[in-house]
Parts: structure tokens; C-alpha cells; sequence
């Protein structure tokens, strides 16, 4: 399986389970502040932009957004909550996005990179998502840090997928920007049992016991220019 999202039904027929766990997922924002503070005046692309998780701030400070994802389904609900003509959506792989050399300031992909199991196909889209940026630009990939209750709930306590995930990106020129110590938040406990069993299944499921599950998240960044030690917060 060279994408896990290729093969998901939680990300196109059911994806309106997806829309409920993305909208619980860092469920204090602080992701959403984070890239509120670097994305004004910038054309932006939105790597695997599902649903619009981070439309509304994107869209909201940039010069020009553009959403592009592999689902139409996904897609479809990150239009009806555009609220400006001016966006664009595209559905496409990311290995072959249609867009010009060096035509974007700031690309934001979260969650996206980790899905593609296939390290060539990986690799392919790294070097895409650099083709496409200015000289003076900014990849930012938003990911999962290791030892959270998500991780553990995952069974990634068991093996070393996520660090191995994690130490490529670093392998890529990016670096670690900042950490940030967060949370899912489900409106109740079988709202998250129900969204853990259509994405992950019902095993992983049976491991929650609250609507609340600690999450750790790191962000990477990618440019030219070194960027100071990460900085924690709480």
C-alpha cells in the first residue's frame, strides 16, 4: 500500500467521521494560532487539505490560498466553508501537483506526508512540494510527536514508526520549529470510540476511555535559513 488515504473509507464515504475527529484533533488551537502567525500576505497551498481544518485562518490571512487533496468527497466540504472567491481547490496526488516552479510562498501539510507508506513515492512528493516553492519560502508539515495517549491508544508505543517517520523529515533538510503539548477533544466518550473505530478499527477503539486524549504535536519547518532550538509550550 503505497497511500493509507487511497485505500480509507473514513476519508471519502465516511469522511464525515473524519470531519468530526479533525475538528476534536488539537482541540485548543494551537496549531491554528501558530500558522496565524506566519501565514499573512503569502500565497499558500494547502497540502492535503481535507476537510479545511486550518482554512478558515489560512484563508483568512493569505494573499492567495489554494486547497489541494486527493478526495473530492473531502474537498467538497472545504468549499462550502470558503469565504472567499478568490480560493482554489484542486483534487490531486501530491507527486504531481499542478502548479508552477516557484510559485508558492508557504505550503502547509499536515497530517499528509506520514499516510504515504511508499518512501519513493514519499521522496517524489518532497521534492514537488520544493519545486513549487519560492526561493525564500516555507514548507511547514504539522505532525505527531511520540509517547502521547494518541500514540500509545495507536499501539505506536509498540514499534518505532513514528520516529522513524519523523528522523526522515529531518533527513530532508527540515528541522524540529516547536513542540506543542496538546488534545482531542470529543463532545462524548462514544463520539470518540465511534471516530477511532471507522478510522483505525474497532480494536484501537476499545482502548478509549474518555472524550478527552492527550496529543503531542511537532512542527517542522523548511527554508534556507537555520531556525533558533525548539520552544515548548504547555
Amino acid at each position: 500500500m503505497k497511500n493509507l488515504l487511497k485505500d480509507s473509507k473514513a476519508y471519502y464515504e465516511n469522511n464525515d467521521y473524519y470531519e468530526i475527529f479533525s475538528q476534536a484533533e488539537d482541540y485548543e488551537s494551537k496549531v491554528a494560532e501558530y500558522l496565524n502567525s506566519i501565514s499573512k500576505n503569502k500565497v499558500v497551498l494547502d497540502a492535503g487539505c481535507g476537510t479545511g481544518k486550518f482554512l478558515k485562518v489560512l484563508e483568512n490571512n493569505a494573499k492567495e490560498y489554494i486547497g489541494i487533496d486527493l478526495s473530492n468527497d473531502q474537498l467538497s466540504k472545504a468549499k462550502i466553508k470558503s469565504t472567499n472567491k478568490r480560493s482554489k481547490f484542486i483534487c490531486s496526488n501530491l507527486s504531481k501537483i499542478p502548479l508552477d516552479d516557484g510559485s508558492i510562498d508557504l505550503i502547509i501539510s499536515s497530517w499528509v506526508l506520514g499516510t504515504i507508506t511508499d518512501i519513493e513515492e514519499r521522496n517524489n512528493v518532497v521534492c514537488e512540494l520544493k519545486r513549487i516553492l519560492k526561493s525564500n519560502g516555507i514548507i511547514i508539515l504539522v505532525e505527531n510527536s511520540e509517547n502521547s495517549e494518541f500514540e500509545i491508544i495507536r499501539g505506536r508505543d509498540k514499534d518505532t514508526r513514528t520516529k522513524e517517520y519523523n528522523d526522515w523529515i529531518l533527513e530532508n533538510d527540515f528541522i524540529l520549529d516547536c513542540k506543542f503539548n496538546t488534545y482531542f477533544k470529543f463532545k462524548s466518550l462514544e463520539e470518540a470510540k465511534k471516530c477511532f473505530e471507522v478510522i483505525y478499527g474497532s480494536k484501537i477503539a476499545s482502548k478509549i476511555a474518555s472524550d478527552k486524549i492527550e496529543h503531542k504535536i511537532d512542527i517542522y519547518k523548511f527554508n534556507q535559513i537555520k531556525s533558533k532550538n525548539p520552544k515548548e509550550t504547555s
